[in-house]
């Protein structure tokens, strides 16, 4: 008897083909989308946020699977290696987040305890440097006190040093976070320790002192934020623009200024405030950059519109008090028309304050447009903080009669924009829905 031989009592199939059941009809096809995954998994193959690592010394060991070779690294930073699935070329930033390894900037992984390490240390170096700044002068002739100074040009030089090693030990690709904060924070410091004891040492009044001092913390940021490309060494680099700003206006402008100071000043913080936006645009620190210098134009933009408060209100003040004299007889001799202040008097016209709210209103403008390119929300604050704070100020500023009209004309401007904001967010969702 062979396997083929059908087992006694079981009738042949061949022999009587008519008692046969029919055959089933055959499936339907089952559509791709439904298919079940057919794929295999194995316990060696590396995971979707793996690294591939493959070693020249791995081989088939006749066994039909690869040595292991090396553990993973924690993050792609620590090798160059691209993560399972990522690719390079033409096409890399076609992928969801990006290019796995942009040239400009470098992506960072944990820094660790040495981020502890390195803010620890810099913030004790630099107290170092600001007893040196205070003390080194502290004598009875105003001359230079060694002892206290060459601390501080101590903690200043190894402050450098040290940004200087991290960046030259530490590779670029390979060092990763722990390297940026080597080089980030020791740099910045030792910048600004480097303007303070270069002022301290000089001890000048002159005005080529701060071009001096303004050119060196450019100079020097530049340098740091090549090493590092961190957006610290953009801020230093925009104090030392600022400082040099403002002196060639206090040099070739301001003795041509007659009257409307504050107008005048706030055309050149505007200014100042879109160029610096503008040319850090080209920087990945775009954002950082530019909400610095934007928080330095709305202070600025703060502190002119307080001076228009401060001159109403002392105004006031003595036009009351010249009224009070005059109800009670004891300058009999003044003109009723003479007996309050004007603004005029005081030192701003009206139209100043409009003039200056109509620059605000420009700066709002703008950091709402790079709000909504940047997708920062930095810009957004700043959109916010601006006519919050400037708008209250110039209505007491301009003694506004009917503050009721103010607060209704802006909250219904503001219910319009808000329902319009509600009205694209509806567009944008159906949009979303439909190419889904």
């Amino acid at each position: 008897m062979n396997d083929d031989a059908p087992t006694p009592g079981t009738p042949d199939p061949a022999a009587d083909s008519s008692a046969a059941p029919p055959p089933p009809p055959p499936a339907p096809p089952v559509p791709p989308q439904f298919q079940p995954d057919k794929t295999v998994m194995r316990p060696a193959d590396p995971q979707p946020d793996e690294t591939v690592l493959v070693t020249p010394g791995a081989h088939d060991g006749g066994h039909g699977g690869a040595h292991a070779g090396p553990p993973a690294p924690e993050s792609p930073d620590d090798t160059g290696l691209l993560p399972f699935g990522a690719f390079e070329g033409p096409d890399a930033a076609a992928q969801p987040g990006g290019p796995i390894h942009p040239e400009f900037p470098t992506k960072a992984s944990k820094a660790g305890s040495t981020g502890a390490l390195i803010a620890v240390g810099t913030g004790l170096l630099g107290a170092a440097v600001g007893i040196s700044a205070i003390r080194s002068r502290d004598t009875d002739d105003g001359s230079l006190d060694w002892s206290n100074f060459g601390v501080g040009l101590g903690a200043t030089a190894v402050l450098l040093l040290v940004a200087i090693l991290g960046a030259v030990v530490a590779r670029r690709r390979t060092g990763g976070r722990a390297r940026e904060e080597v080089v980030t924070w020791p740099g910045v410091i030792g910048i600004l320790a480097t303007a303070v004891v270069l002022n301290v040492g000089i001890d000048s009044d002159d005005t080529w002192m701060g071009y001096l001092t303004g050119a060196v913390l450019v100079v020097l940021a530049i340098i740091g934020y090549v090493a590092a490309r961190r957006a610290a060494f953009v801020v230093v680099a925009i104090a030392g623009l600022a400082i040099i700003y403002a002196l060639a206006f206090d040099d070739f402008v301001a003795d041509s200024v007659d009257g409307n100071e504050q107008v005048i000043g706030a055309v050149l913080v505007a200014v100042f405030v879109v160029s610096v936006t503008l040319l850090g645009w080209a920087l990945p620190s775009r954002a950082v950059s530019g909400v610095a210098v934007g928080v330095a134009g709305l202070v600025g933009f703060v502190g002119i519109m307080a001076t228009f408060v401060v001159t109403r209100l002392l105004g006031d003040f003595f036009g009351s008090m010249f009224g009070g004299y005059q109800d009670m007889d004891m300058y009999d001799d003044v003109e009723s028309s003479e007996s309050y202040l004007t603004v005029e008097e005081v030192g701003f016209h009206e139209s100043d304050v409009w003039w200056v709210l109509a620059f605000a209103a420009l700066l709002t403008v703008l950091w709402a447009l790079a709000a909504a390119i940047s997708n920062h929300s930095g810009f957004s604050l700043l959109a916010i903080a601006m006519p919050m704070l400037m708008v209250p100020l110039a209505s007491v500023a301009l003694a506004a009669e009917r503050p009721s009209q103010w607060s209704g004309a802006l909250a219904a401007s503001g219910a319009v924009l808000l329902l319009g904001g509600v009205g694209l967010t509806r567009l944008r969702g159906k949009k979303v829905a439909k190419a889904m």
